[in-house]
């Protein structure tokens, strides 16, 4: 599950604006939706250089209050580049690559940077969910925090997802969302008659973001020779991933 969790992140981030023209709006008006969705993203895009922490929690559906995988994480991001650390797992977005740093398999994954993925993290995968149909959402006001719930359609990946936001900054509190993990583990860990394991079929997933700062990191670590050259059209490793391989995701890199 851990290695799942940089998309989860990503995921999540991009929820808020991924549902304009897919949604049905129910208990609340498409005017307050999109002031909600479009408070998220000047919020971001207006930060400047800006970092802030991650706790990442997961916990079977049976037992949501028991979480059973725990994860730290960070976010750098600043003018269209954003940074996000988690569990030793390294992810960096720039106006042209979506770089992946997985440690435990010595790989550097490499794509073409998705389409507004860098300006902000409700843009990171804008269309992800537009071709899904029936989504239905409501919105309320609670604790200095303004809430967005999303029940998806049967047969989905995602069942609920709620996105809560600070009434001051417009920044994310906490992300939570139930999910069905298969797909996102392998069956043999899934709990089934007279097959123990350690996932249930459907899963909680629960992001905490926290410590919000300004200027406080070196835009340096956005720079992509530190992960990668090119020479004739090759890819290699930079210096400090020297024993590391590159994995390249997309044709037209």
């Amino acid at each position: 599950m851990a290695k799942t969790a940089v998309f989860f992140l990503l995921l999540c981030l991009s929820m808020a604006a991924s549902i304009k023209g897919s949604t049905q709006v129910a208990d609340s008006g498409a005017d307050s939706l999109r002031a909600f969705t479009q408070r998220v993203q000047r919020a971001y895009a207006n930060a400047g250089a800006l970092s802030f922490k991650l706790k990442y929690l997961y916990a079977n559906g049976g037992e949501p209050g028991k979480y059973i995988d725990s994860l730290p994480g960070a976010v750098q991001m600043e003018a269209g580049n954003s940074r996000i650390l988690i569990d030793g797992n390294e992810t960096v977005l720039t106006g042209k690559f979506a770089i992946h740093v997985l440690r435990d398999d010595k790989l550097i994954y490499l794509a073409a940077a998705v389409r507004g993925a860098g300006e902000s993290p409700v843009g990171m995968l804008d269309s992800a969910f537009a071709h899904i149909k029936g989504i239905s959402t409501h919105l309320y006001h609670k604790g200095g925090a303004h809430i967005l719930i999303l029940d998806f359609p049967p047969g989905q990946a995602y069942t609920r997802m709620e996105i809560s936001i600070d009434d001051q900054t417009g920044f994310f509190r906490r992300i939570a969302y139930s999910i069905n993990t298969l797909g996102y583990v392998g069956r043999e860990m899934i709990e089934s008659p007279g097959h123990p394991g350690p996932y249930e079929s459907k899963g909680r997933v629960v992001i905490l973001f926290s410590d919000y700062k300004k200027g406080t990191f070196d835009d340096r670590i956005f720079k992509e020779d530190n992960f990668f050259t090119r020479t004739a059209g090759r890819y290699a490793p930079a210096a400090q991933y020297k024993d590391y391989r590159i994995y390249l995701a997309s044709s037209n890199l």
